[in-house]
């Protein structure tokens, strides 16, 4: 199996992975996105912390996964996968509390007169 099978099918059953713990989350019920979350977001938070760890400044402030190359094309800290990482969540947990707010879902009220 040559590399790029092995990376085209893992990226894919991750893909797959997320999708179905984001479907849970907003479409399942109560009891079972609580259930479903206590499963698999410890593994989701494991994962993420290896890459903010993998992606740690250096002495001179460069991401020392992403700073291959010359000195003048290193990626200085934060990194844009940490970057990315953090819009993504700060999104996530935004639209997450705004869909929870029952104000975000009432209808206004119009007076007729």
């Amino acid at each position: 199996m040559s590399n790029q099978v092995l990376s085209a099918g893992l990226r894919r059953n991750l893909d797959e992975h997320l999708d179905r713990v984001t479907q849970v989350a907003v479409e399942g019920d109560a009891g079972t996105a609580l259930t479903f979350m206590r499963q698999h977001v410890p593994g989701i938070v494991a994962a993420l912390k290896v890459l903010a760890d993998e992606h740690q400044a250096d002495e001179n402030g460069h991401c020392s996964k992403c700073r291959s190359g010359p000195f003048w094309r290193r990626v200085a800290a934060p990194c844009r996968m940490l970057l990315d990482v953090h819009l993504a969540v700060t999104v996530a947990a935004t639209t997450a509390r705004a869909c929870a707010s029952p104000q975000s879902h009432r209808l206004r009220s119009t007076s007729s007169a």
